[in-house]
């Protein structure tokens, strides 16, 4: 298996068993598109090879996110942007360790932000990953990581 094949196998599982284990939500891969009402989540995997991790996700099935990791009906703005900070803290978590294990390079990311809309770093690498997923019933969601220009004091990018 290619080193491209096995990032993109490790951003998968890792995807599939965070939301499962984190909400209880079951997502399938679907070239399904977004809706206009989206959020990011996003940061940056530091070390040697340098990526962004961003999520793209429908605000309906950040709701229903939300609603199932507090276990209650009402939720506020301020609910959902931090379970969605924490549940792409814990998927973060997840691709670090699947990372080091495909390169066995350590690395981390930076602590994650939210902000409303779709986000994507400029770059010019050509390492890039888009996985896209839908949920039974409450919309969509999609997972990029993108290679990024090197620190000035590296000059690697993350392998592909």
């Amino acid at each position: 298996m290619s080193i491209h094949q096995e990032v993109h196998c490790v951003l998968d599982r890792s995807m599939q068993d965070i939301t499962k284990r984190f909400a209880g939500i079951q997502l399938m891969k679907d070239d399904v598109g977004l809706s206009e009402n989206v959020c990011t989540v996003h940061t940056v995997l530091e070390g040697e090879h340098r990526a962004a991790l961003l999520l793209h996700a429908d605000m309906a099935l950040l709701v229903r996110l939300a609603q199932n990791v507090m276990k209650q009906e009402t939720v506020t703005s301020q609910d959902i942007e931090d379970v969605a900070t924490e549940y792409f803290n814990v998927l973060c978590g997840r691709v670090a360790a699947g990372f080091f294990q495909i390169a066995h390079i350590p690395s981390r990311f930076q602590t994650p932000r939210f902000r409303p809309g779709k986000f994507i770093p400029e770059s010019k690498s050509s390492c890039r990953h888009i996985l896209t997923y839908n949920s039974e019933k409450d919309g969509s969601m999609q997972l990029i990581c993108v290679g990024l220009p090197p620190n000035e004091e590296k000059n690697s990018i993350m392998p592909c």
